[in-house]
């Protein structure tokens, strides 16, 4: 994981919340059974019989709960589990975060991935594999330390849209790329000295808005 806080066993102490649970990132946004996934946010309490972690509309069982604290949680993905959106609800507040949740396996071969330049240290390319039947491409680029701007271009072919967000872990660039057919170079990414980027959410949608599952390739990308 890009931001991994000291594990912490579940325990009975409990952060009363200072206002409405707020989930600012899932890391990883994807996994297979028995990985293990943190959400990291705002009110989170702690272990409390009402309050829950929910994926895909299933709520998480205790014994695949690992840490619960008022800022992160900590589950395992669960046997059987599919892809959905991850939601918790704190003391009957829900919140869910905005991107999906993709249970993968070996036979998910979609992916994107962040080549380092063998030039220039501070830059990157954004590879796809498989994205065929793709049209567009959600993804947010994380900067854990976020003094000065990324600076993003589209490869020829792609088209590019972009915004930011500004989180208390860093800042998120939202890219969408829309594509066409047989690229593998999508976005060129260049950053400032000593900063930290990850890939922290991806969708890849289909014309008739369908998600295809995928994945990083290494499991969490930074350069």
């Amino acid at each position: 994981a890009l931001i991994k806080p000291s594990p912490e066993a579940i325990t009975t102490k409990f952060e009363t919340p200072q206002g409405p649970p707020k989930i600012y990132l899932v890391d990883h946004f994807f996994g297979k059974v028995g990985d293990s996934v943190l959400i990291h946010g705002e009110n989170l309490g702690g272990l409390h019989q009402q309050s829950s972690v929910i994926l895909s509309g299933k709520k998480i069982s205790e014994e695949n709960l690992v840490s619960w604290t008022g800022k992160y949680i900590e589950f395992k993905v669960p046997a059987n589990a599919i892809s959905g959106r991850v939601e918790i609800n704190i003391l009957g507040q829900r919140t869910s975060w905005p991107g999906m949740f993709f249970v993968v396996d070996n036979a998910i071969q979609t992916e994107i991935n962040l080549i380092k330049s063998g030039d220039d240290p501070n830059e990157a390319i954004l590879t796809g594999t498989n994205l065929e039947g793709g049209k567009e491409l959600l993804m947010w680029l994380l900067i854990i330390n976020n003094d000065g701007e990324l600076k993003l271009t589209a490869e020829p072919g792609v088209n590019m849209t972009q915004t930011s967000i500004n989180l208390p872990l860093g800042k998120i660039y939202e890219v969408r790329l829309g594509l066409s057919n047989n690229l593998v170079q999508l976005l060129k990414v260049v950053k400032n000295d000593n900063q930290a980027v990850g890939i922290a959410r991806a969708e890849l949608s289909t014309n008739d808005g369908r998600l295809i599952p995928m994945k990083v390739n290494p499991l969490y990308v930074s350069f």
